[in-house]
């Protein structure tokens, strides 16, 4: 978000004849370029379907893909040509047809979902709810063991809070942003806390022998200790080794401060349902058909299922616990239950907070996908913002040298550990760069590589890292890194630049991924840079 000051030109010059005129327009590049086209039009009366907006500075022509924040402020009007008027009245009427098959397609879902509630009468249980009550209810007592005060001291001393304030304001920095507001730290804190959870906790298979620390495999159910049932390890795996065949009990603990002691990476993961928009993950979820997914907080439950399908009607055929009514009513009546202690003006937010979530739900199931962009990786925010927000391009290296999915490349930079860069015929060479914005330099200390969710066989092995000072047409070799092995999954390694070189775009050559025979695909789950820029 950049306030802007624009200076607008029209008429003047060509066979027009008379001096141009010049109007100011002060604008919010958050607004987008359709808030600019309606202020012109309030200034010069040509409808925004009507401007040809140029930079005068290059000639280049505004649009949607045009960067605002860094175009220069001289901008001219520009009549459109009879010629150029047919092809934008084409171009309306292209978009017209789409929308009027998208509103097609709009009305087929609701009919179909409106059949998915008439057949689910019939195939429901009549039990009152009482089965899915029982479902639900319970998780709220263990989400309440996070508000309790021991067990959230106990995760303040276990988390390196300071070690990640650091480094959510590294990565702020590395955005240009120097002066974070509070949302922002909080925002950049929460990833980092996550990056760590992941890196800190995993889930564990088969954990190793108790004897002698080898594989296990597991031959069973045990029953439950009285001293693992206090942790909420109602579920016991019991393991065999198979070296020295010693028996070793795996609880599977349910209560955070458990979690926090010294076992804690020997235990599942804690589940994360966040509405932070950088961590939403609503897109990135299991390749299982769904029925429920009950958001929990101790304000209270709600039925959130409609953010995680684009086919709700084939989710309505399936929820068969009880009617869509029977769920909303209990629901209600867990939530008015937890808050009953609550003042006007907490209750009073809440409730706000609740018509708002409520009027996304509606229409979260009938949102359009971006089906371009591959998952894993971040599906919210535009595709403008992300371009903006990682200030790179990038180009995968083939005879034809086309320009790769820049969304998709943009994985490589965008802090979101979930997401990652993949070629698909990179094993034997790929390559991706990093820009500098406005005519700045860094000097780089040091850099991060993280490998990605899967296939280590994709994995970097060999690569060279290089820096340009003219911005990408000659290249200097900083580093270079041969037979490297990434130990796991979102491993990350990293490596210290000797050399010392200012530059203002970076170049990684990926020459080798782990193996390349029968593999065409290379992948990394994320790049960051660490420097002195100037």
């Amino acid at each position: 978000m950049v306030a802007r000051r624009f200076v607008v030109r029209q008429g003047g010059g060509g066979g027009g004849g008379g001096e141009a005129e010049e109007h100011e327009v002060e604008y919010d590049t958050e607004h987008g370029l359709d808030i600019l086209r309606l202020q012109i039009f309030s200034l010069t009366s040509v409808p925004p379907e009507l401007q040809k907006i140029v930079v005068e500075a290059d000639g280049s022509v505004v649009d949607d893909g045009t960067d605002l924040e860094a175009i220069s402020e001289g901008l001219r009007l520009v009549a459109i040509t009879g010629e150029e008027e047919e092809a934008e009245a084409a171009a309306a009427a292209e978009a017209a047809r789409a929308q009027e098959k998208s509103d097609e397609e709009l009305a087929r879902m609701i009919q179909a979902e409106e059949e998915a509630l008439l057949l689910q009468q019939y195939s429901i249980r009549n039990d009152g709810g009482e089965e899915f009550r029982e479902r639900v209810e319970p998780y709220m007592h263990q989400v309440l063991m996070y508000e309790d005060p021991m067990r959230q001291e106990a995760a303040r001393k276990t988390v390196p809070m300071d070690e990640l304030q650091e480094k959510a304001l590294v990565s702020l920095a590395k955005e240009g942003n120097f002066s974070p507001s509070k949302d922002e730290e909080d925002h950049a804190f929460l990833l980092q806390l996550l990056f760590w959870f992941k890196q800190s906790f995993r889930w564990v298979n088969a954990p190793p022998c108790d004897s002698c620390g080898r594989e296990t495999f597991n031959v069973g159910m045990g029953t439950a200790l009285p001293s693992e049932i206090k942790f909420g390890a109602n579920r016991v795996e019991i393991y065999r080794c198979n070296y020295c065949s010693s028996t070793t009990r795996f609880p599977r603990y349910n209560d955070p401060y458990k979690k926090l002691g010294k076992d804690a990476v020997e235990n599942g993961p804690i589940a994360l349902h966040s509405t932070v928009e950088v961590l939403d993950m609503k897109l990135v979820w299991w390749n299982k058909k769904l029925d429920y997914v009950i958001a929990i907080s101790k304000d209270g439950v709600r039925d959130v299922t409609k953010r995680y399908t684009r086919k709700w009607h084939e989710v309505l055929s399936r929820r068969i616990i009880t009617s869509e009514d029977t769920v909303s009513a209990i629901l209600s009546s867990i939530t008015g239950k937890y808050r009953s202690g609550l003042s006007i003006d907490g209750l009073t937010a809440l409730e706000n907070r609740d018509k708002k979530e409520s009027e996304e739900l509606s229409k979260a199931a009938y949102l359009e996908v971006d089906t371009s962009i591959s998952l894993p990786g971040r599906q919210s925010g535009s595709v403008e913002w992300r371009k903006a927000r990682v200030m790179r391009f990038a180009q995968k290296v083939t005879n034809s040298q086309e320009a790769i999915d820049s969304v998709q490349a943009t994985a490589a930079f965008d802090g979101i550990r979930s997401s990652k860069w993949e070629e698909p015929d990179g094993a034997k060479g790929c390559w991706i760069i990093y820009r500098m914005l406005d005519g700045q330099t860094c000097e780089l200390d040091s850099y991060d590589l993280m490998s990605a969710n899967d296939v280590p066989e994709r994995d970097p092995m060999d690569w060279v890292l290089e820096g340009s000072t003219d911005g990408g047409s000659t290249w200097n070799t900083i580093d270079a890194r041969s037979s490297v092995i990434f130990d796991s999954r979102f491993y990350r390694k990293t490596f210290t630049v000797d050399k010392r070189y200012k530059a203002n775009a970076f170049r990684f050559r990926f020459l080798r991924v782990r193996e390349s025979n029968g593999n065409p695909r290379f992948q990394i789950g994320s790049i960051d840079l660490y420097g002195k820029s100037t």
